[in-house]
């Protein structure tokens, strides 16, 4: 989500359904990997992904493997309904 928005901790945390807390853990560590980078903006800390070869080439594989899920749940669909039949 963070190569397509910009989002602070309260809004992640209430996406993912995990504390703040954990959130800023997490965050934490990706942003000391150089995946993400961050700025403040008044109180808030907002995130978003870094742009870096390294973060390109995650995206493309996530975006990938979603693509894969999706097929996968399609085709398993398709075959259920076929059986159904």
């Amino acid at each position: 989500m963070l190569c397509h928005y910009e989002e602070c901790v309260i809004n992640l945390s209430s996406l993912v359904g995990m504390s703040s807390p954990a959130v800023s853990h997490h965050l934490r560590q990706l942003k000391t990997r150089r995946l993400i980078v961050s700025h403040r903006s008044g109180k808030e800390v907002y995130y978003k992904a870094a742009d870096t070869p390294q973060v390109h080439t995650l995206h493309s594989c996530l975006e990938r493997l979603i693509s894969l899920s999706d097929s996968t749940e399609h085709q398993t669909e398709v075959s259920n309904d076929t059986e159904t039949r």
